[in-house]
Order: structure tokens, then C-alpha cells, then sequence
């Protein structure tokens, strides 16, 4: 005999102690359905032998209609008692709130939901001695001086020996001190499949369920339920039959679903952002299927990179794919609403609606506003701290309870507290760089595919490296709107003027450049062994090399040859064209800086230099008022680039050919740069460190 249908609820008796109070109140007869118990139990062998004489005379078994009934309790009230019977879990822990002195919290309320939840307490347990407190709503939303008055309400019960029940809507705390004291806090049960059930069988189509068990494992998955709000499930329940409630309900979820946007199947590509995102995706699903535990998997993740790159874009493709409900938020929008007070509530009701809609996606946009305790500005200090220890109050509190995933995003990692980025509050840490020509002739595919061919669509992704996914989106809409208005068919030439690019050829120059400079860099970091070029990208405006380093021991070599690798590109522009441009210089970031802070530090606080065991605090201080200091620095950084331009020398080969590959393809990834750059890897296996430095040393006294 099969024993794999549900059972009834543990808590379905109580469920039915309320809705039968709430059925007297509204003066509707029977208070339970006739074998609701019997209904609910697995099928015996008689059943099922009962069942092989009547195959096939039931087959739409959902379909039956229901007639208008003269009195009923209102859905809304139905749902929120058998909510609030399985929050209690049955009679015994609601017996126990009752008790002389008793304290009982329900916590993650949506306000919305607090007026009818209140009404069905007093029409569905009327009998109760309980001092219920609840924070004040005003249209559906917890208001301004509710915390407060909370607090305050809280503390006159507290002195009195009454039982109370305290209602803990989203967007109000309760006091620290009743934390401490309270029992185990009650978080309001969301709506799922057993609640649904309980529901139907209570209502007007119970007459149309000859087989519950059946309807039970056609209702949605749990997960599903659960992100339902109050009046979505009863727009659900509200049907003639059950078999339109199951299509109202899977509408719902899958209208959901598509109304959030993109999904991670439509990326292309194996960037380390797509494949970190891939991984979360992954184990978000292993996690629902019950395949892993909450503990076991990859579930906060940080996207940082320029503007413009897709990075929320990317988050709520993770959560659409992992097929999570989606909260935004982001700290301009918490601070939007005001002083550190309504601030910190903002951020407090955005956790609750995350604990009450579990399981569910938090993104929070430009993170970096958090800031940082060690910030050596002192201005509104006593502010960022508070805001600090509050945001990893709510990170910690999410991360001990399943079902909440959290994905930061932001310019500037650098700029928030170490606290914040620590595992555990954010597991993995991904920066989200410009796209690469693969990337922007995805984005074109998408939106182009059947207006331009798609080898123009091709040679324009090469020519769109370096703009962001959203500056690529506005060009086409704007293109859009010039064919419209002058009355042409969209062309290739729209886009390029719309993306402000370049055909005459003028520039190429620059571009050839540009990518020497580049390709010095890669040339260099594959020669001297310094870690994986995983990506190349270069536009007339500038390039990018992205390394992944491998671990050194801090060596003074090591660093040096990092200083080495900053100065490259330099060192690459003066071998293949004869001099050298700014390019290397300007900014704080720029490689003239990196390597002259590396050589400042290899003088002042490395205990590597001409003075050895010493430490300077101001390091810009002492370079600029010591002359000894600034020769050294100064003869570090020609010893670097000579050293540079010896390597490169020896593999220019491969270099010129990496810098026609980038100005024809003007990005490339990992799989790519390796095959460029075999020759030159292949040549440092083949040589030893002594041997490599032996060589360099020559080169260098024969060029002095």
C-alpha cells in the first residue's frame, strides 16, 4: 500500500478550534467538514481496489463547480486563522501564551496583513485574557512613530501580570532587553501547500475535493506558496472550482517569475562572474530540492566593478534562476528616508519582509555606501558606526536562518568595512568588469538580430569594446528613435554614431598603441611567471589586462617584479615604437603610480630598502622631503622598466603578434591569451630562475 501521501497537519484540529469560532461569529453552519480526517489519511488496499472498479469515471475530479453560499467567512480571515493555527503548531503553545506572566512574540508581519490578523485573534480566540500589542498602521504601512509608541506600549504590559501577545509587523524591533527574555519567537506561518489545503477543504468547495490527497500533490511547491502575499493567495482561492484555483495559482507564481526580468540561461560566455553566478544558481537549486543543506552552499556573493556593467542585471538573473523571490534594496534608498532613526528602520523592514518571504533574493545596490569604522574621516563618524553595527547585526541574523540569499553590488569594494566582506557575510567576491566583445554581441543578438546581419553585428561588437551593457542598451534605443523619426530602416551606421564610434580610420593609430601597451603587459606577467592573464580588452580611449596573481612570499624579487610588470607597457610602447606616450602615467591607479608606491614602500615601510629595518607613516611626506629616498625610488623603477624591456625584447615576436590579435578582436579571454602566449610560457618552463635572471643581468650591463 502506498504511504507516500501527506497527513494531516498536526495542527489542522486547532485550525478548526478558530475557524469554527470565526463560522459562529458570521453564522455559518458546521464547523468542520464532514471526514476532513478521513479524507486527509493515505488511501487503504479497499481503497484502492474501490478505486480500480471506478478508473476513468473521475477523470476531471476538480472540475465540479460550486454553488453561492448564502453565508461564508471571508477569505482573508479563513487563510490568517489557519496561518495563525500553524504558526502556534496546535493548543498546546497557544495554551502556554495564556499562562499568568506569558509572553508570546509572532514576528515578520507584513503590515498589511496586521488589521485582519488582529480581527481574526479577537473573533477566532475571543475568549483570551491576552494584551495584545501591535506597532500602529496607517494605509497598510507601519508609521513614522511606531517604533516608539511600540516600545512604549511594550513597557506598560511588561509591568503587568496579564499574558501578552506581542504582533511584530516588518519595519519595527523589538527591545533588546525582551529579546533576552522572551521564549522562542514565533515567525508567522507562510502561505503553503498544507495552509491551501486546510483552506479549501474549510471553505465553499470543500463539496468538490473527492480526493484532497490528489489535489494536495497538484498544488505548487512550498517555495512557491510561500512568496505569496496575503490577498495573491486569496485572489488564488477565489474560483468556482479547484481545478481553477491549481491554474490561478500557477499563473500567479509563473507571472511572477517572468515579470523579474532576465534569466541566467540567456547569458553566453564563461566569464568568472558568469561562472560564479552559475555556482550560487546551482546550489540554490540543489539546496530546494533537498539535495544539500543551507550550510553546505555558496548563498552571498558580492558584484563589484565600473558603472554600467550589468551587475544588478546580473543579480536578479541569479534569483529568477534559481527561481527565488527578489527583494531590492539599496543603502540611497534606506537613507532616502531620512535621519539615522528612519534610516535604520528602512533597513530593518527590508530584513523582515526578506525573513517573511524566505526563501527569497536581497540585492542591495551600491553596498560600498555602508562605509568603514577605520575611515580617517571623523565627520558623522558616531553615524557610520551605528549604521555599520546595525548592517551586520541584519547580515548575521540572515545567514544563521535558511532560505535567504544575499547579493551585494557596488563600485568601490575597497571602501567598506572589512567586517562586511568577511565569509560568512559575503562568501564570494567577484568583480564584474566591461564586456568583451563576446559579451556585446550577445547584448546585439538580443535586441538586433532580426534587423542588422549579423557580420555587421560582429565587427560592431569589436568596435563597441570598452562601452558598458548600459551605454550598448541606450545606443540601440536611440538609434531606434532616429529611424523612426527620419522614416529608415535601422543601419549599422545609426549605431555607430549613436556609440559615438569611430569608422574613418584616424584613430588607428592610437588603437595599434594601445594595444602594444597591453600586450606588454601580458607578455611580461606570462615571462616572469606572475599568475594567469585571464582577459584583454582595448578601445581607443585605453585597455585593461585582467590577472589573476598567484600567492609569493613577499620577497623583494617579488616585488620588484611586479613593479616590473606595472611599467610594461611602457617599456613595450618604447621597443616597438621607438617612444613612449602618458599612458602609463596620470591617475592614483595608473601603472607609473602602482610602481612608484611599490618602490616608496620597498624604502619606507617593507624593511627591504637601503635602510632596512625602518617604518615611515607618511610615506608621499618622507619620498617628496628626502633626496636619498626619491634617487632610489627613481633608480628602482629604471631598473624595472630596463629589466622589462629586456624580457619583452626577447618574446617581441609574440608581442606584436598578441597587439595585432587585440586590435583586430579588441578583447580576449583566457583560452585565447594562453594559446598567444605559449611561445613565451614555453620558454620560461625551459629556463631556470638563476638562468632568467642571469639573462636579464647581462642585457642590462650591456645596455649601461
Amino acid at each position: 500500500m502506498s504511504t507516500s501521501n501527506p497527513h494531516t497537519p498536526v495542527w489542522s484540529g486547532f485550525a478548526y478550534t478558530v475557524i469554527g469560532n470565526l463560522r459562529r461569529h458570521h453564522g455559518v453552519a458546521s464547523s468542520r467538514p464532514d471526514g476532513f480526517d478521513r479524507k486527509m489519511e493515505p488511501p487503504s488496499e479497499l481503497d484502492e481496489l474501490f478505486a480500480r472498479f471506478e478508473d476513468g469515471k473521475a477523470a476531471e475530479i476538480f472540475d465540479a463547480p460550486t454553488s453561492l453560499p448564502s453565508r461564508y467567512v471571508p477569505a482573508r480571515q479563513l487563510l490568517t486563522a489557519i496561518r495563525l493555527a500553524a504558526t502556534f503548531g496546535g493548543p498546546d503553545a497557544y495554551q502556554a501564551g495564556l499562562l499568568c506572566g506569558a509572553l508570546t512574540v509572532i514576528s515578520d508581519i507584513a503590515p498589511a496583513d496586521m488589521t485582519t490578523l488582529k480581527d481574526t485573534l479577537k473573533l477566532g480566540l475571543p475568549y483570551t485574557d491576552w494584551q495584545v500589542i501591535s506597532p500602529d498602521i496607517i494605509d497598510g504601512q507601519v508609521s513614522k512613530t511606531a517604533q516608539s509608541r511600540f516600545e512604549s506600549n511594550i513597557a506598560d504590559r511588561i509591568d503587568r501580570i496579564e499574558p501578552v501577545l506581542i504582533l511584530q509587523a516588518d519595519g519595527v524591533s523589538l527591545p533588546s532587553h525582551l529579546v533576552a527574555i522572551a521564549p522562542a519567537i514565533l515567525p508567522y506561518a507562510p502561505v503553503s501547500r498544507d495552509i491551501v489545503m486546510t483552506h479549501l477543504l474549510a471553505g465553499n468547495l470543500h463539496d468538490q475535493i473527492p480526493d484532497p490527497m490528489a489535489l494536495h500533490d497538484a498544488l505548487p511547491q512550498n517555495v512557491d506558496l510561500a512568496a505569496l502575499e496575503t490577498l495573491e493567495a486569496c485572489a488564488a482561492l477565489r474560483a468556482p472550482t479547484p481545478r481553477v484555483v491549481l491554474q490561478r495559482l500557477d499563473t500567479m507564481i509563473d507571472t511572477q517569475a517572468r515579470s523579474s526580468g532576465p534569466r541566467l540561461e540567456n547569458f553566453e560566455g564563461e566569464t568568472p562572474a558568469l561562472l560564479a553566478a552559475r555556482r550560487v544558481v546551482d546550489d540554490l537549486l540543489l539546496w530546494k530540492d533537498g539535495e544539500a543543506g543551507w550550510h553546505e552552499i555558496s548563498r552571498s556573493l558580492l558584484l563589484y566593478g565600473p558603472p554600467g556593467t550589468g551587475k544588478t542585471f546580473l543579480a536578479r538573473a541569479i534569483g529568477n534562476s534559481a527561481g527565488l523571490t527578489t527583494i531590492n534594496a539599496s543603502f540611497a534608498e534606506w537613507q532616502a528616508h531620512g535621519h539615522l532613526g528612519d534610516m535604520m528602520r528602512a533597513m530593518d523592514n527590508t530584513f523582515s519582509e526578506a525573513r517573511r518571504r524566505a526563501p527569497c533574493l536581497i540585492i542591495i545596490d551600491e553596498i560600498d555606501a555602508v562605509g568603514s569604522r577605520s575611515d580617517p574621516d571623523r565627520h558623522a563618524n558616531n553615524y557610520r558606526t551605528q549604521v555599520i553595527n546595525g548592517f551586520l547585526g541584519h547580515l548575521d541574523s540572515i545567514a544563521q536562518r535558511e532560505g535567504v540569499a544575499v547579493i551585494g553590488t557596488c563600485n568601490h569594494p575597497g571602501r567598506m568595512d572589512p567586517a562586511v566582506l568577511r565569509a560568512g557575510r559575503m562568501d564570494l567576491k567577484i568583480q564584474v568588469p566591461l564586456p568583451d566583445a563576446e559579451a556585446i554581441l550577445g547584448i546585439l543578438r538580443h535586441h538586433l538580430r532580426e534587423d542588422i546581419a549579423d557580420a555587421e553585428l560582429q565587427s560592431l561588437a569589436h568596435r563597441a569594446v570598452g562601452r558598458s551593457a548600459a551605454d550598448i542598451d541606450a545606443a540601440i534605443r536611440a538609434a531606434r528613435s532616429d529611424a523612426r523619426h527620419t522614416r529608415k530602416l535601422l543601419s549599422l551606421a545609426m549605431l555607430h554614431d549613436t556609440l559615438g564610434i569611430e569608422t574613418s580610420g584616424a584613430d588607428d593609430a592610437v588603437l595599434r598603441r594601445v594595444a602594444i601597451h597591453e600586450a606588454g603587459h601580458a607578455v611580461l606577467g606570462a615571462a616572469l611567471g606572475l599568475g594567469t592573464i585571464e582577459a584583454i580588452a582595448i578601445t581607443n580611449e585605453g585597455g585593461h589586462v585582467q590577472r589573476r596573481s598567484k600567492p609569493t612570499e613577499s620577497l623583494l624579487s617579488d616585488i620588484e617584479a611586479e613593479i616590473s610588470y606595472a611599467l610594461a607597457g611602457r617599456a613595450a610602447e618604447r621597443l616597438v615604437l621607438g617612444e613612449v606616450s602618458a599612458g602609463a602615467g596620470g591617475p592614483a591607479a595608473s601603472d607609473l603610480a602602482l610602481a612608484t608606491y611599490m618602490a616608496i614602500q620597498i624604502e619606507t615601510t617593507y624593511g627591504l630598502g637601503h635602510e632596512g629595518l625602518v617604518w615611515h607613516a607618511d610615506l608621499d611626506i618622507i619620498h617628496r622631503q628626502t633626496p636619498a629616498i626619491r634617487d632610489r625610488v627613481r633608480q628602482r623603477l629604471q631598473r624595472a622598466e630596463q629589466q622589462a624591456s629586456i624580457l619583452l625584447g626577447h618574446h617581441r615576436d609574440a608581442l606584436e603578434a598578441l597587439a595585432r590579435t587585440l586590435v583586430e578582436k579588441r578583447s580576449m579571454r583566457t583560452k585565447e591569451i594562453r594559446h598567444a602566449l605559449q611561445s613565451v610560457a614555453a620558454s620560461v618552463t625551459s629556463m631556470t630562475p638563476k638562468a632568467t635572471e642571469n639573462l636579464v643581468q647581462r642585457d642590462y650591463q650591456h645596455s649601461v
